[in-house]
């Protein structure tokens, strides 16, 4: 038995198997799951007998907390008070960190991001790494020119567990600024520079060796002079640089070259630098073990792309959309990636065939996501009984320009035949998420591909684990009984997109919410 006092001090919970709870977290929205928190915690204090949730799932709520959370109706107030349990913490420009830098409870943050906070003050950047530093693991903000990068520098022989380090927007960056971060911290394993002013220097202070000025030390050690000391390699394995301002490839190398474990490089529209296959050259010789690379909209040579497909054997993410890439590049990839390739990302890559698309489905085994977008597929070219898709195992997210020229003539029965051979292959992609599907980029061709259960749209109902489908750049409308198949084939469909009949809009909205409230239809 329970007296009445001891039930004013003790809320009753809310007690439901964990894996209903399990359930909720993944499919109620993160804001939702905060206001009922904010009620919960609100219930304590007014009534005796309250019904609240207990500190595991309190500790689920308030692990992560994103930037556009702030927007949530008295989250400060629930922050302040459960500062405990924070482990992840995104800001928004306008949030609230002083107040909560004087919570001595906030101790236990391990990913920070405080890059959007405006006119940051010194004073609440230090109150918050002096209780935090020990535990970060990854730390994201925007240095400017007061006195931030002193009190960063001050806390970083602290931070132990970091692991990601984000420095973008940098005002006054310079390089021994930068040379001086990696040193006091070399266990960093992701480093990013992006939208930097990086023009001015080469880091050439990283590749040389430092500078004895006590003259004693230096007549005592002549002969550990003659052989300098090697110096100590970084371990970062991911090096982003986005959208940085470079004038020198040497500063890339520089850089790489204190990198031998880099297994990851991000370079997305520099300004300033075309890279070369002399560049590529140069970094296969100081990071052999490079497998993931992406040089979206990056202005590069003729033969760049030749040389990094063989100069880096294995590679298992390419991301290269808007770039000069030939179908002789493709081949090349195959050749020598393509049993490894996991994620390929050629949009708008104009120069390519519709042969390298079907050589891509039919050469990469393990790819789980391709994007191509902006290059047209005409799928006639796999009409011969062999031509399958070897990626139909591993594919998630699956972005094609499908259609059939209309300058060319069809034999009776010929275009039905190629749409069910389109469908075939994908019904074969069981693990199928995200579905995106055009109808042609240069040339609007014959729309192979209807999605109505007329042309045989119920051949996709293998594919149980979509969750969105694109399919508005098909240029055909969907019925609404085409809409509830799909909604009944796929019970995780979270998003749809599609061109809707004008006459049948209300009617097919009715039906999506009938059956589920939270799905998004655009």
């Amino acid at each position: 038995m329970t007296s009445p006092e001891m039930q004013e001090h003790h809320p009753a919970y809310l007690n439901l198997p964990l894996e209903l709870w399990h359930l909720i977290y993944q499919h109620l929205p993160w804001s939702d799951l905060i206001q009922g928190a904010l009620v919960s915690s609100a219930v304590v204090k007014e009534f005796s007998s309250p019904l609240s949730l207990s500190l595991y799932c309190q500790s689920q709520i308030w692990f992560k907390i994103d930037a556009d959370d702030w927007v949530c109706e008295g989250l400060l107030q629930g922050l302040l008070r459960n500062s405990a349990l924070i482990r992840r913490l995104s800001c928004s420009p306008k949030s609230q960190l002083e107040l909560l830098s004087h919570q001595q409870d906030c101790r236990s943050i391990t990913h920070l991001d405080i890059e959007k906070v405006r006119f940051l003050n010194t004073a609440v950047l230090d109150r918050i790494l002096t209780l935090n530093a020990h535990g970060l693991q990854s730390f994201r903000m925007k240095l400017d020119r007061s006195m931030h990068f002193q009190t960063l520098v001050g806390h970083l022989s602290r931070m132990k567990e970091l692991r990601e380090l984000y420095l973008q927007h940098w005002e006054g960056v310079t390089q021994d600024s930068i040379a001086a971060i990696l040193e006091i911290c070399p266990q960093i394993e992701t480093l990013s520079l992006g939208h930097n002013s990086l023009y001015p220097f080469t880091l050439d202070n990283l590749v040389s060796q430092p500078v004895v000025e006590n003259k004693d030390t230096i007549e005592s050690n002549n002969d550990n002079i003659c052989s300098p000391e090697r110096l100590v390699p970084f371990k970062i394995r991911s090096l982003i640089l986005d959208e940085a301002i470079i004038f020198h490839e040497e500063l890339i190398l520089n850089l790489c070259s204190r990198c031998p474990d880099l297994e990851s490089l991000c370079m997305q529209g520099c300004f300033g630098i075309r890279l070369s296959e002399g560049f590529i050259a140069q970094l296969a010789q100081i990071c052999p073990r490079l497998t993931r690379v992406n040089f979206t909209n990056q202005s590069t040579t003729e033969d760049f792309y030749g040389m990094l497909f063989k100069t880096f054997p294995g590679l298992r993410q390419v991301k290269v959309t808007g770039s000069i890439l030939q179908d002789e590049d493709i081949q090349l990839l195959l050749e020598h990636s393509g049993a490894t390739l996991e994620t390929l990302d050629i949009g708008d890559c104009t120069c390519l065939e519709s042969k390298s698309i079907l050589g891509i489905l039919m050469g990469c085994p393990s790819l789980t996501a391709l994007d191509a977008r902006g290059v047209d597929f005409n799928p006639r070219d796999m009409m011969d009984p062999a031509d399958e898709w070897v990626c139909h195992e591993a594919v998630q997210t699956l972005y094609l320009e499908i259609l059939l020229p209309k300058r060319l003539h069809y034999a009776a029965g010929e275009v039905q035949r190629i749409r069910t051979k389109v469908y075939e292959q994908m019904s074969r992609c069981t693990r199928l998420v995200n579905l995106q599907l055009g109808a042609g980029a240069r040339d609007r061709g014959v729309n192979i591909l209807e999605m109505s259960l007329l042309t045989g749209l119920e051949q996709l109902g293998t594919l149980k684990q979509m969750e969105r489908l694109d399919i508005k750049r098909l240029n055909h409308n969907v019925g609404v009984s085409e809409v509830n198949w799909m909604l009944k084939m796929w019970p995780r469909l979270k998003a749809l997109g599609i061109l809707l009949d004008t006459n049948a809009d209300i009617e097919l909205l009715h039906a999506v919410h009938k059956r589920n409230q939270t799905i998004i239809l655009w």
